[in-house]
């Protein structure tokens, strides 16, 4: 797997595991599991222009486990912006959409580095809405 590839593969992965916690398939101690793959210096700036570091967003998924059952998320239209040893600035779409056809979609920029372990962690995330 090439490095492209293996930032790609976590981008989709972390969504495929936010979906199973936001629809409820995911357990409760899940959650620990996810937030180990942010780093502790993450911040993320929300689609609200929140910024909330990896404390708050454990706070926020608590909240959201189960709350949002019909949701699909799909991650489409990824580029590596920068790239250096050890880690990748790369942006994506990232389409949300429930039962009843609503989509939200957002422009997301992440940061990604890897940890002593060579596992990926998330650094720094940005998101702006755009028209689905």
């Amino acid at each position: 797997m090439t490095d492209t590839e293996r930032f790609f593969r976590e981008i989709v992965d972390v969504h495929v595991t936010i979906e199973r916690w936001f629809i409820g398939a995911a357990r409760p101690a899940d959650l620990v599991q996810l937030l180990e793959r942010f780093s502790p210096e993450f911040r993320m700036i929300s689609v609200q222009g929140t910024a909330l570091g990896k404390e708050g967003v454990g706070e926020l998924f608590g909240r959201l486990h189960g709350k949002r059952p019909e949701l699909r998320i799909t991650v489409d239209e990824m580029q590596i912006c920068h790239e250096w040893s050890g880690g990748a600035c790369v942006t994506y779409r990232e389409t949300h959409a429930d039962a009843g056809g609503v989509q939200t979609a957002r422009r997301s920029t992440v940061v990604l580095e890897a940890s002593a372990d060579g596992s990926l962690r998330w650094r720094h995330l940005h998101e702006t809405s755009v028209a689905a």
